[in-house]
């Protein structure tokens, strides 16, 4: 996840690899994701999603719960690292 303020909506990428399935299954959780993302309100920038093969077994709303955690753990880490890169320009250093 890239934090990009200057794109007007997110960019977000899917990578499912074959051990999550074959094709149809990929497609499933990929359009799955899709829908789910869309619906969420996300702070514009650069996303990669990646998903395992246990996620193929998940309900919609299950899959969705566990997005909408992922989600909540990146942005506290967003924040830890933009304090931090503050920090360090106030202190002159790069």
């Amino acid at each position: 996840m890239i934090i990009d303020q200057t794109l007007a909506q997110p960019a977000i990428a899917y990578a499912l690899g074959r051990q999550v399935g074959g094709a149809v299954e990929r497609n499933l959780l990929r359009r799955r994701l899709r829908e789910i993302f869309r619906t969420k309100s996300i702070a514009p920038g650069w996303y990669l999603v990646g998903a395992y093969s246990g996620a193929k077994k998940l309900s919609f709303n299950e899959l969705g719960q566990n997005v909408e955690t992922l989600l909540a753990k990146c942005a506290q880490k967003v924040v830890k690292t933009v304090k931090i890169d503050q920090k360090d320009q106030f202190n002159g250093q790069n």
